[in-house]
């Protein structure tokens, strides 16, 4: 775990920032401190990496849910399961009677989330299938196939990936999307400052670090 201090101070190394305010030429007279900008930009530079971080790098804000508190239900077909407040993307899910867990949620309006409102293509244990969708009331959840009504389909586990808490700091990162984090938010905080130059160099250096690439400045 990297905690908020330790995210804000290798942001300032990266930006080749003084540690004290008043030698840091990034700020004006009506500006807040450096490290409280730094703080607000992070659960963006999170979400960022999130979205973007390629195949094989490992998980950003990993979280286990106890399966004893999820309720799947039965609807359209399938089964829906309200998701936590702070999901951001499924890392796996799997179903008792599913033969392997899904990665991957589809759009509501994806060809897959179509197939399956037919009967006929819709998906089978061999290969189950998630779909987003929103209550009327805004709350996100997701749609499971197949599902059976009072049959064994109870959840076995939910792993997914949180929205960044300051309190909780980082977890579950490598090395490579820790930097990705740091980079990104530069590139957030030079953009802040109208610094548009330094802030592309900051996200190519992020995105590199998103594809697993180690970059050092």
């Amino acid at each position: 775990m990297i905690d908020c201090d330790e995210l804000v101070r290798r942001v300032r190394v990266v930006i080749n920032e003084a540690t004290d305010d008043e030698d840091v030429s990034l700020l004006s007279v009506d500006t807040r401190s450096l490290d409280d900008t730094i703080l607000e930009l992070l659960p963006q530079a999170v979400t960022f990496v999130q979205k973007n971080k390629g195949a094989g790098v490992g998980c950003v804000n990993a979280k286990s849910v106890k399966v004893s508190t999820l309720n799947i239900v039965s609807n359209s077909g399938g089964g829906i399961m309200a998701l936590p407040d702070d999901f951001e993307g499924l890392v796996s899910l799997k179903l008792e009677k599913w033969l392997k867990p899904v990665h991957t949620v589809h759009a509501h309006n994806s060809r897959e989330a179509e197939w399956q409102q037919n009967e006929y293509t819709r998906a089978g244990y061999c290969n189950p299938v998630c779909v987003e969708t929103f209550t009327p009331g805004g709350v996100r959840c997701l749609l499971l196939y197949p599902f059976v009504q009072n049959g064994p389909s109870n959840p076995e586990t939910l792993v997914y990936e949180a929205r960044f808490n300051k309190s909780d700091g980082l977890n579950n990162q490598s090395s490579t999307i820790a930097d990705a984090v740091v980079y990104k938010c530069a590139s957030l905080l030079y953009t802040v400052f109208e610094r548009y130059d330094a802030a592309n160099s900051m996200l190519t250096l992020a995105l590199a670090a998103c594809g697993g690439h180690d970059v050092r400045i």
